[in-house]
């Protein structure tokens, strides 16, 4: 296959000679050879055509390769008539491949990333040989067009009438059309020349998911245009002529093609004629291409004088007084008008790059895949940009024509290095200040000043003339340029990002964008869309005009709160030959992407008081909004305050400017907004909660108080050691509490009066684990027993200390063992102070540094044989090292994503309840999730960290419903320590566990990345997690396709059909009902029968569901799976564990309620069918487990239900 993929890179040989003998005439008449009959065709020079059934190729796969094995290889020599290698020419082969390999290092980023590069080129190409019906179509349309008889003079206006009347052709005049007085005339004259031109016959065309164009120039006889052509749109209504007799012809030949008008790259001054197949099967059937053909008029470049559509020139006479209507320039009418004398000398322009330089065709392609996976390209978004402009851009940079006239590219550059020179330069370069010069044209109109004035993006063609990028919006520039700078942070990458770069479409409005908002496009009778007739003729259809016009309010408006401001709608229009064009879109999308340092800001500042003008355009620009204020630098300046306050509220400035400037400026409202207000409801207590029970201020300072009061509390402890023998060396939280990402904030309950404010459902209070790490001493014992005590003494002298020094309750709880139970683990029995501070319970551990070196003792004791005592003593370690070590540490590190990254942690807590509502948070634990929602700040290809939650919680579901988790671990950077050895360690450890463990999460600390995922999530639990997240995407696309935003409830509601059992718990006995997202009102009232069931006592994380479910998986955890929402669930969903529904051989010790299988339903014994003899094969016995479990939950069980 390589060296097939050679010769279709460097052209078949008479294709070759063909576009050599071309060039010759390029560099005279800066035109490509007309199609004139069948041997000359350009498109006909590969003439090995493949049988009509070949012609399909393997489309779904991208390939259209027909894998013959008898292919010719370099020099005609057959690969089956090789002869054998010598032994010289095994060596020179040797040799040449060391020198391929050091030519990799030198033009590509990696051997890998070559590779990649190799194959995506492969499965993009496009087989030109198997374009049989495709040249027969082209060739069959040139005859037609050629065909054509001349037709009578007439005034334009009435050509239209009667063509419309008589051929049933709606002329495409997408302005105005010609008034009635018009005196002009059209006449129909046969085509100068008609020729491929575009990326066909260039040959850089790819195979995407779309289908590609095939461009036919048809240039129109410069005998049809007067002298003042250039005005008034005289061109265009007979250029609209011409196309619709071009249309009408192809019509009347009866051959079988399907014709619509359309528009040029959007350029609404621009019609043209979409030929498509019909699928009949004829010998102009292409549709096995997955191609359209564009038929587009153009004219000579000698029609009119250039400087007459000069930038500087109005071309448009209004019937008005106003000389500013009469005198303004109009550079975009002028720009179409000269666009259409280019197309042959901008294809001359490229073709003259690939003849020189091996690799820019592949860059060319690879350009427009990574155009394509971002939907960067001006039929797709509205944006004016394209492959055509990227490949402009890429031959201005291998001429030289940098303002110090050095080459950023050069001809012996790879495809790698020209597509990245080339994403570089777009990724810096000030379009609007310095305008892209590649030619130069000796007029002062052509000045580069009169762009630079005129046009807000210049990319001047060779002849100096003409701007390509006239109809670029800056919005659809500032895609281009943000999607540029990620590209080159992921080329830098020493990650190979390849993947992010080619491989996945990055305009998924959800993911992408931190806010997103769908705004109607208003009537043209609007007043507020300044659609006034000068910028009609500049900007014929009012969608053009008004996603203009909504870029640069916002752009203005909301300054560096936004890195991007994308505006996008759907641009390709197209419609029927015998109508107008009746709909254009009727919404603009805007998408932001959020600057996380300047969005929440309260204040933007304007100019000084002294500034007069600049004052009152930034009050007329921010109306009633706008403030003059002094500031305490003592500046007096024009302000735009945003009252509000708490971090969620704060996120939504951004919404607020937003739909304050569409309505100030345009009179509207936009009709969807995604700004993850929608979700914020679920990271806090809902509304439901009586206001006496938990304060409402946290929804605004959130986790501040409880911070406070840990810091506060750190500081105290650390007082006490004064009075210890051994100092305290350093204090550690180790909660989810502590590092802002537990589900619900916590809050301070009113110990003093519990009884009469808190009813049995509101009873739950957590415990915040911290680490109290005691210094390293030899005063320790080193007996672990004798450890224990002295410990459990400490303990007490703390309580006392805090009791006596800080007046607040401290509760020591021992160390307890059943000492009836002798297979008790004892080493793993750990006492704590609860330590009741303001509100909060802290839960404080000491850390003995002697404690894990006399466990590993114990463990390495060779001289002992208590095999018992060392696996007891191993567990007790994994215990140690997890609340010690890893707790600890993992907690520093969350905390420091939680600084880092904003919306990092309403991400994780919208996760938690999302994992909650479907009853998995016993299956998948809080580190897991926290490490789960870090990778997608950590690895956020091909975007920018989230900075809205929503956004955040959106990626993560994706990551979940399409990560393979037996194909690779999925790794997170969350130390930032991650080396590339650490990455091959995790990789080949997975490989040999990705049997045993189902979801391997690894980090530079745990390499194995089974810390947070075993024993659980099994694979059922994995398998159902990823189907939620699946069907949680499809929920949140049909909610934007909707803008139904409300919808997005149903993320938080579970299925319940899929459990075999549900036990319904009494939710009045739920201690944390009032954690429940959806929570009855009077199951939260201080009921005075209730009252004495807890008394005044505060129980520490007292959860009467959480203790039964643990007895339940103790009793019961090899027959069943448990499912369970720990955030205010009342329902325990139950799945039978299908591996012990199998029956088994009886045992004394099987482990669970079990039954013969030979048991019929009297309760009697008897064989099966077809046995003699009675089974001794038993089966779990699900119905008195059932009934077992009831007994066990007497008193908070409601009903069980089996399905």
């Amino acid at each position: 296959m390589a060296a097939k993929r050679k010769v279709n890179r460097s052209t078949p040989a008479n294709a070759v000679a063909t576009k050599k003998a071309k060039v010759e005439e390029i560099k005279s008449t800066t035109t490509i050879d007309e199609i004139e009959d069948d041997d000359q065709n350009l498109m006909t020079t590969s003439a090995n055509y493949m049988d009509d059934d070949d012609e399909e190729g393997d489309w779904e796969s991208q390939s259209d390769e027909d894998g013959s094995d008898d292919e010719e290889g370099e020099g005609g020599e057959s690969k089956t008539n090789k002869k054998r290698k010598t032994d010289n020419e095994v060596d020179n082969v040797t040799g040449g491949e060391l020198e391929g390999l050091k030519e990799t290092a030198e033009l590509y980023k990696s051997n890998i990333f070559k590779l990649e590069i190799d194959e995506l080129l492969q499965e993009v190409n496009v087989n030109y040989d198997k374009h049989k019906t495709l040249l027969s179509a082209l060739k069959q349309l040139k005859s037609v067009f050629e065909n054509i008889p001349e037709g009578k003079e007439e005034l334009v206006k009435d050509y239209i009438k009667n063509f419309k009347k008589k051929q049933k052709i709606v002329a495409p005049i997408l302005q105005s059309p010609p008034p009635e007085d018009a005196l002009y005339k059209f006449k129909f004259e046969k085509p100068s020349s008609i020729q491929v031109v575009g990326s066909y016959a260039l040959k850089t065309i790819t195979k995407l998911k779309r289908a590609f164009n095939v461009d036919l120039a048809v240039q129109m006889p410069s005998s049809i245009f007067q002298e003042k052509d250039y005005t008034n749109n005289r061109y265009f209504y007979k250029r609209a002529c011409y196309l619709a007799t071009l249309a009408h012809a192809i019509q009347k030949s009866k051959k079988n093609f399907n014709i619509e008008f359309s528009t040029f790259n959007g350029d609404s001054h621009r019609p043209i004629l979409i030929v498509k197949p019909t699928g009949d099967k004829s010998d102009v059937d292409f549709s096995k291409t997955k191609c359209i053909i564009r038929i587009i008029p153009t004219i000579a470049q000698d029609v009119f004088p250039p400087y007459r559509l000069a930038p500087n020139r109005n071309n448009i006479r209004h019937n008005s007084e106003n000389s500013v209507a009469t005198t303004t320039p109009t550079p975009q009418y002028n720009a179409s008008i000269l666009m259409d004398t280019s197309l042959s000398s901008s294809l001359a322009f490229l073709y003259e790059h690939s003849k020189n330089c091996a690799g820019f065709k592949d860059a060319i392609m690879l350009g427009r895949v990574w155009l394509y996976q971002r939907e960067l390209e001006s039929n797709r978004t509205g944006s004016g940009f394209s492959a055509f402009l990227f490949a402009m851009l890429m031959g201005y940079l291998l001429q030289g024509g940098l303002p110090q006239g050095g080459r950023k590219l050069s001809t012996g550059h790879s495809s790698y290095q020209l597509l990245r020179g080339t994403i570089d330069f777009l990724s810096t370069h000030d379009f609007e200040k310095e305008p892209v010069m590649i030619g130069e044209y000796d007029h002062p109109d052509f000045a580069v000043d009169h762009f630079r004035e005129n046009y807000q993006i210049s990319i001047v063609d060779p002849s100096g003339t003409i701007n390509l990028a006239a109809h670029l919006t800056p919005s659809g520039l500032a895609q281009v340029q943000y999607e540029a700078k990620l590209a080159m942070a992921s080329f830098n990458d020493t990650v190979d990002r390849f993947d992010t770069l080619f491989l996945r479409n990055v305009n998924d409005i959800k993911a992408r964008f931190d806010n997103a908002f769908t705004i109607p496009v208003p009537n043209k009778e609007s007043a507020h869309t300044t659609y006034t007739e000068l910028t009609q003729s500049e900007c014929p259809i009012l969608v053009d005009h008004f996603a203009k016009s909504v870029s640069n309010i916002l752009q203005r408006g909301l300054t560096n709160r936004v890195d991007l401001v994308a505006v996008q709608y759907d641009a390709d229009l197209s419609w029927p030959i015998n109508n107008t064009i009746s709909s254009f879109a009727s919404h603009i999308k805007v998408g932001l992407v959020l600057n996380p340092d300047n969005s929440p800001r309260l204040v933007d500042q304007g100019p000084d008081a002294q500034q007069k003008e600049a004052c009152e355009s930034f009050r007329q620009f921010w109306g009633d909004k706008a403030e003059l204020r002094r500031f305490k630098d003592g500046s007096i300046v024009e302000s735009v305050v945003w009252e509000t306050q708490g971090y969620e509220n704060r996120t939504l400035i951004v919404k607020s400017i937003v739909q304050y400037l569409l309505q100030h400026h345009f009179e509207l409202e936009p009709e969807l907004i995604w700004t993850g207000q929608q979700v914020y409801p679920y990271l806090h207590l809902s509304k439901h909660v009586p206001a006496n029970l938990f304060s409402r201020q946290l929804d605004v300072s959130g986790f501040q108080p409880v911070m406070t009061a840990y810091t506060q509390f750190a500081k105290q402890l650390r007082d006490v050691d004064t009075s210890l023998p051994i100092l305290i060396n350093n204090i550690y939280p180790a909660s989810s509490g502590l590092r802002y990402t537990s589900a619900c904030v916590p809050h301070p309950m009113d110990f003093d009066h519990v009884v009469s404010h808190y009813p049995v459902t509101a009873r739950y209070i957590d415990a915040m684990d911290v680490i109290v790490q005691l210094e390293r001493s030899t005063k320790w014992p080193d007996d672990l027993a004798a450890l224990q005590k002295v410990k459990y003494a400490f303990y007490v002298k703390i309580a006392n200390e805090l009791k006596n020094r800080v007046g607040v309750e401290a509760h020591v709880v021992a160390p307890h063992t059943d000492v009836q139970n002798d297979n008790e683990n004892k080493l793993l029995k750990q006492g704590y102070i609860d330590v009741y501070y303001y509100g909060y319970i802290f839960r404080c551990h000491l850390h003995v540094p002697q404690e894990s070196d006399a466990l590993k003792n114990t463990i390495n004791d060779k001289k002992s044989n208590d095999t018992k005592k060392k696996t007891q003593a191993q567990e007790a370690l994994k215990a140690h090292e997890y609340l010690f070590h890893h707790q600890q540490r993992h907690t520093y590190y969350v905390q420091a994503m939680c600084v880092k990254y904003p919306a990092y942690s309403a991400t994780v807590r919208l996760m938690k309840r999302w994992f909650g509502a479907h009853l998995l948070s016993l299956q998948i634990s809080e580190e897991l999730i926290e490490l789960i929602c870090a990778h997608v700040f950590l690895e956020s290809h091909p975007w920018q960290p989230p900075v809205n939650a929503l956004t955040g919680m959106t990626r993560v579901l994706e990551l979940l419903a399409t990560w393979d988790w037996q194909k690779g671990p999925l790794v997170v950077d969350i130390e930032g320590e991650m080396t590339e050895l650490d990455r091959d360690i995790i990789s080949q450890r997975f490989a040999k566990k990705k049997s045993f463990i189902t979801m391997v999460v690894a980090t530079a600390k745990d390499l194995d990345g089974t810390r947070w995922s075993s024993p659980r999530p099994n694979k059922a639990v994995a398998a159902r997690v990823q189907m939620l997240a699946k069907a949680s995407v499809a929920t949140l696309d049909k909610t934007i396709q909707s803008g139904q935003i409300k919808n997005i409830k149903s993320l938080f509601v579970t299925p319940m059909q899929d459990y075999h059992v549900v036990i319904q718990l009494k939710a009045s006995r739920c201690t944390r009902y009032y954690q429940n997202s959806r929570p009855q009102q009077s199951l939260l009232e201080l009921n005075e029968e209730e009252t004495d069931i807890l008394g005044d006592t505060v129980y520490a994380k007292f959860d009467p569901v959480t203790e039964y479910i643990k007895e339940l998986e103790r009793i019961y955890g090899d027959v069943v799976l448990l499912f369970h929402d720990q955030f205010g669930g009342d329902k325990i969903g139950i799945v039978w564990n299908p591996t012990t529904a199998v029956p088994k051989q009886w045992k004394v010790n099987v482990g669970y309620n079990s039954v013969p299988v030979d048991m019929n339903k009297d309760g009697f014994l008897e064989p099966a069918k077809g046995k003699n003899e009675i089974s001794n094969l038993v089966k779990p016995n699900f119905a008195a487990i059932l009934r077992e479990m009831e007994r066990l939950g007497h008193g908070i069980i409601e009903s069980i239900n089996q399905s």
